[in-house]
């Protein structure tokens, strides 16, 4: 018997309601499925059971987001179910989920490989993954910061900015959007370098290959401060403080996660209908 993780923000009752809908469908095709809750498996280092064959999300991205760095690494597909508020990242609505499983059991589906990011601070063994990007974030009463950029240990430069982030391609509708960088396709094999609110017109997104080896140095403006504190996010869940002075060495995660998708021209879709392209605004 294959197990499904079935994982829902518990925050949400529609969530919670569909969990249980899901789990009990899955039971009568003969799975045996594992209800856990966002905050449970935030804690997890990996997939609690290696007999698992599909995890399924409930929740906005933030769930998908859990659910990504706990299957990637294990090769196990995702079913992203949306939630939330924009759920560029979900493949599936929640009155899909038995027609997407059913698919799912019948093969009739695609497999749609995500890149990841993973970070490194210099002289440290502990590696954070990401699926949409990692940030390097000025604490809001800390001075000005530079960063140093350094791509395949050839130095490109320095800005004063609030932030620097690497992006993935499905990263770049999240943070990076935001922070001005281009939205990719989510199946683009790039990775994009971004500053957050640089205090120079200099300072622009860069798009690199997959196998580019990003290092930052992150500096106090005045001097590098021990005291000067600055906050390393994985897709805006993990957090890590470091200081003024350290590096922080980035590249593509050596795994995929592997999405499992059911309309080849969902992104599309998603852009029109979550951005608004080609929306006319009336006055």
């Amino acid at each position: 018997m294959q197990d499904v993780l079935v994982l829902y923000n518990a925050k949400r009752s529609e969530a919670v309601r569909y969990a249980q809908e899901t789990a009990r469908w899955l039971r009568t095709q003969a799975y045996s499925p594992v209800l856990t809750d966002q905050r449970t498996a935030n804690g997890w280092s990996q997939l609690p059971d290696p007999k698992i064959a599909l995890v399924i999300t409930l929740g906005g991205d933030g769930t998908l987001l859990t659910g990504a760095t706990l299957c990637a690494p294990a090769g196990v597909p995702l079913l992203g179910v949306h939630l939330g508020r924009f759920g560029f990242i979900a493949q599936a609505e929640p009155d899909q989920i038995v027609q997407a499983l059913e698919r799912w059991r019948a093969g009739d589906y695609t497999l749609q490989e995500r890149l990841m990011v993973q970070a490194r601070v210099e002289n440290e063994i502990r590696v954070v993954y990401a699926l949409n990007e990692v940030a390097l974030l000025r604490q809001p009463t800390m001075p000005m910061l530079d960063f140093t950029i350094r791509i395949n240990d050839l130095p490109l430069t320095t800005y004063p900015a609030d932030g620097s982030l690497v992006a993935t391609p499905t990263g770049s509708t999240a943070y990076a959007l935001s922070a001005g960088a281009p939205v990719m396709h989510p199946q683009t094999e790039a990775l994009v370098l971004t500053p957050i609110s640089p205090h120079t017109l200099g300072a622009r997104p860069l798009v690199l290959p997959p196998n580019a080896r990003i290092a930052i140095t992150v500096h106090c403006s005045a001097s590098d401060d021990p005291q000067v504190q600055v906050l390393m996010s994985a897709d805006g869940r993990r957090h890590q403080t470091l200081t003024a002075g350290q590096t922080i060495h980035i590249t593509s995660a050596p795994f995929r996660l592997k999405l499992l998708s059911f309309n080849e021209g969902e992104f599309f879709e998603k852009l029109r209908d979550r951005l608004l392209w080609g929306a006319r605004v009336n006055e």
